[in-house]
C-alpha cells in the first residue's frame, strides 16, 4: 500500500542499525528515521533495547484497539515504580470499571461546569506578567497552568507551587535510577492531600477527590491508595503533556506567520491549532505494550511477552494517511478536528484523527481538559496581552517532546515581548 500511495517519494530500502535509535541525530531530527522506519523497516527489531518497533498509522491503531494481544501492563515498571498500582496498567474488567468512576468529571458537560477553574487559573499567572516587556512562556504559563488548574480541581487552590516540585521530581523519577527520588516526592504528596480523603460525604463538597471517592460502579468504589494514585496519575500526565502540548502549539504558529495570524483574526481556530499540533508534534511520541501471545508484524515473528513500542510521532506523519504530513498546517482538510475520536477513525471518510491521545480502551481519560486547557489559557492570553511575537535576542527554542526526544533544559523558554 505504500509504493502504491504515490504521495511520497519511493526509498530504497536500506539497513537500518539499533544504534541510530539511541543517536544525538535522531535526537534532534526523529521524523527523518521515523520516515525510513515506516517505508523500510514498519515492524523494526530494536536490539539494543530488546523491542520491537511499529511505524505505521494503521498498525499503531490496530495495536491500540487490541488491548488483549497487547496489554497495558509496561505501565507497572513505569508509573506504578513510583504511584503504585494504577488503572492505565490494567487491562481488566477492573480497568473499566475504575474508568468509569474517575472519568465522568473529565468529559462532557460535567468538564464544562470547570470552564470557570480554567479562566481564574489562566487569568491570574497573566495577572503575574500582563504589564511586563517580555514573558517566558513556558516558565511563566504553559507549565504552571495544567499543575493549577487539576490542583484547583482537587479541591486545592493555591497549592500549584508545592505541586510543580512534587510533580517535576515524580516525573523524574519514573527513570529506574530515580524510582527513590520519586517515591520520595509521591509520599511527601499523598501525606500533603490525605486530609482531602476525610468527610468526603459532606454534600458541600463538590471537589474531584470527593467526587470519585464517593462514585461506585457495580458496587465497586476506589481505595483511598487508587484515589491518592490517581491523583498523582493527574498530575504527571496531565500536567507534562498538556504543558508541552500547549507550548508546542505556540512554537508551531510563531513559526508560522500567515496560520498564526489567521488564529489571531479568527480565535475559533485555536481547536484546530490544537488538533493539528497533536497530529504534527504530540507532546508523547511512543507508547510501549507487552505482546500476550505470539504475533507477526510485516514478516518479522514476535514471541509472547516481548515489548513492543508504537510510535506515536511516525504514525501521525503517515504520508498514506496525511497529505505532506511533515508541514504543519491548521487549514488540512484530511484532519479530523475538534473532540477526538476515542476509537479512532472518522464519520467523514476522507479524514483521519490523530493519534495524540493514542485509541480505544486505553484513550487518554484527560483529553478534553488538556484541549479546554491549551485554547482558553492561549485565547485568554492573546486578548489581554495582545499578540506576542518571538524574542528576536532570546536563545532559539524547539519542539518540546516527551520519552526522550528533543530533551530541553528545563531553563530554556520561548521568550517574547507582550504588546
Amino acid at each position: 500500500p505504500y509504493a502504491a500511495a504515490g504521495r511520497y517519494v519511493a526509498f530504497v530500502a536500506a539497513a537500518l542499525e539499533s544504534e541510530e535509535l539511541y543517536s544525538a541525530g535522531y535526537q534532534a531530527n526523529p521524523e527523518a528515521v521515523w520516515r525510513r522506519l515506516r517505508h523500510d523497516h514498519p515492524c523494526f527489531h530494536d536490539t539494543i533495547g530488546n523491542m520491537y518497533v511499529l511505524t505505521r498509522y494503521a498498525d499503531v491503531a490496530a495495536v491500540f484497539a487490541d488491548h488483549e494481544t497487547y496489554s497495558a501492563a509496561t505501565y507497572e515498571g513505569r508509573t506504578g515504580a513510583v504511584l503504585g498500582p494504577t488503572l492505565i496498567s490494567r487491562d481488566d474488567h477492573g480497568h473499566v470499571v475504575r474508568r468509569s468512576i474517575v472519568a465522568p468529571d473529565f468529559v462532557g458537560k460535567r468538564l464544562a461546569t470547570y470552564q470557570a477553574v480554567i479562566d481564574d487559573a489562566a487569568n491570574a499567572l497573566i495577572d503575574e506578567f500582563v504589564d511586563s516587556e517580555r514573558v517566558a512562556l513556558v516558565q511563566q504559563f504553559t507549565r504552571r497552568l495544567p499543575v493549577d488548574v487539576i490542583a484547583a480541581m482537587l479541591g486545592m487552590t493555591g497549592d500549584g507551587d508545592r505541586f510543580r516540585t512534587w510533580v517535576a521530581t515524580m516525573i523524574h523519577g519514573l527513570a529506574p535510577e530515580f524510582h527513590e527520588q520519586g517515591r520520595q516526592a509521591h509520599g511527601e504528596f499523598c501525606s500533603h492531600i490525605e486530609p482531602m480523603l476525610r468527610n468526603i460525604d459532606d454534600p458541600a463538597r463538590s471537589d474531584v477527590i470527593a467526587k470519585i471517592a464517593r462514585a461506585s460502579v457495580e458496587g465497586e468504589r476506589l481505595s483511598e491508595d487508587e484515589i491518592v494514585a490517581f491523583c498523582g496519575l493527574l498530575f504527571i500526565a496531565g500536567g507534562e503533556t498538556t504543558d508541552k502540548a500547549m507550548a508546542n502549539m505556540w512554537w508551531n504558529l510563531l513559526h508560522q506567520p500567515d496560520q498564526y495570524r489567521a488564529v489571531l483574526d479568527d480565535p475559533t481556530l485555536w481547536d484546530a491549532a490544537f488538533s493539528e499540533t497533536m497530529r504534527h508534534s504530540a507532546p508523547v511520541t511512543t507508547e510501549d505494550r507487552f505482546t500476550t501471545k505470539d504475533v507477526e508484524w510485516h514478516g518479522v515473528s514476535i514471541p509472547a511477552g516481548s515489548l513492543l513500542r508504537v510510535s506515536i510521532g511516525a504514525a501521525n506523519l503517515d504520508e498514506t494517511v496525511f497529505a505532506e504530513p511533515e508541514r504543519f498546517d491548521i487549514h488540512r482538510t484530511d484532519l479530523h478536528r475538534g473532540k477526538e475520536l476515542r476509537y479512532g477513525g472518522s464519520t467523514e471518510t476522507d479524514r483521519s484523527g490523530h493519534l495524540g491521545f493514542g485509541l480505544g480502551k486505553h484513550f487518554c481519560i484527560g483529553y478534553e481538559l488538556a484541549r479546554l486547557e491549551s485554547v482558553t489559557g492561549s485565547r485568554l492570553l492573546v486578548e489581554r496581552c495582545g499578540a506576542p511575537v518571538l524574542d528576536p535576542d532570546a536563545p532559539p527554542a524547539e519542539l518540546r517532546l516527551t520519552r526522550s526526544l528533543r530533551a530541553v533544559v528545563p531553563d530554556v523558554a520561548l521568550l517574547f515581548p507582550i504588546r
